[in-house]
């Protein structure tokens, strides 16, 4: 290779390399780098934009500085993992500005390492979803809202009107009936089914808006809903709770019977399953919801072909600070499982 050669070569990779440290420093996103104990070594403007420390003031600070308080052992139990060697997926997770304000953050994390192939530190690209999550907190709301509505209309207004069709079926019924018309015999069939429509439009109502949540806990939604699955799904289904769940937050109990209602669902519709069973469970500081059917196996390649169901049910297990984790059973079928921290 020539002198010239050589000198142009190294010219362009001098080149490439100003440009690569340019965009890292002036990316949107805050990147960050962090030795292993969680010491920051480099602070982009993006940083500085998004958590609001200047950089000679971060790298005088720790990564548990901007994580909250509950999330400080879990910044470090990720560089602890990530010195082990274990590969970490993205993942959402929660920051604290200088101002104190707390910002939802999606994080990409890459681990460092020397000439050697040794590891030294680990790098971390953080976009801020705050705005994101709120309009997906807005719209989990606003769906709830109207499946709360549908339940109430189907309740009262459809249920009124079944009960009238069924009054005056029944009129029909004794009025044909006292001049010996063979006819009252099909009055008093309208009147049956009527009265069965009212059943099941009660139980419909119920799983819409269950009002089990308001007056007597998650624990008694969960038993109706079981029940309610006997009868309208023809699905066997059994409630099991070992002990009085600590869950006072309403919030935190909807989401929970939607998780269970949602698992429920796909069980019917794409698992061809004949038992479900639902538990609650509570133990070590943690609560787990688990919804197990002994449907279709839980397939491998599930993760690929996510459905809106699957993701509404991790959304809501994060809402509460949960994981969701679904996968097949010891003896086959689908387990929907998920577990997150008491609240004291």
């Amino acid at each position: 290779m020539s002198v010239r050669k050589k000198t142009n070569q190294q010219t362009w990779w001098a080149e490439e390399h100003h440009l690569l440290a340019a965009v890292v420093h002036d990316s949107n996103d805050a990147i960050t780098v962090q030795d292993f104990e969680g010491n920051i070594k480099f602070w982009n403007l993006g940083a500085k934009r998004m958590y609001g420390y200047t950089t000679s003031e971060a790298l005088k600070m720790n990564v548990c500085q901007i994580a909250p308080r509950t999330g400080r052992n879990d910044a470090l139990v990720l560089l602890k993992r990530l010195r082990e060697g274990e590969k970490v997926r993205s993942f959402e997770a929660q920051r604290l500005t200088k101002e104190g304000r707390l910002i939802d953050v999606w994080i990409t994390v890459t681990t460092l390492t020397d000439e050697a192939g040794n590891l030294v530190a680990v790098a971390t690209t953080e976009r801020d979803i705050t705005e994101r999550k709120r309009l997906e907190r807005e719209l989990l709301a606003i769906r709830e809202k109207e499946q709360r509505l549908i339940g109430r209309e189907m309740h009262d207004s459809m249920g009124q009107m079944l009960t009238g069709i069924a009054i005056k079926s029944k009129a029909l019924e004794l009025n044909l009936k006292s001049k010996s018309l063979r006819e009252s015999a099909d009055a008093a069939d309208i009147c049956e089914l009527a009265n069965e429509a009212i059943v099941q439009t009660r139980r419909l109502a119920r799983m819409l808006y269950p009002v089990e949540i308001e007056t007597g806990g998650l624990v008694s939604a969960l038993q109706g809903l079981a029940s309610n699955t006997k009868e309208l799904l023809k699905i066997a289904c059994q409630f099991k709770c070992n002990d009085t769940i600590p869950i006072r937050d309403p919030v935190t109990a909807r989401h929970l019977y939607r998780i269970a209602q949602e698992a429920i669902t796909n069980a019917a519709r794409h698992g061809k399953t004949k038992k479900i069973r639902i538990e609650l469970t509570s133990a070590k500081g943690k609560t787990t919801l688990k919804v197990a059917n002994d449907g279709k196996d839980f397939p491998r390649n599930f993760a690929k072909k996510k459905g809106i169901g699957l993701k509404i049910m991790e959304y809501r297990a994060k809402m509460i600070g949960g994981i969701l984790d679904v996968g097949r059973g010891r003896k086959g079928g689908t387990i929907v499982k998920c577990s997150f921290p008491n609240m004291d």
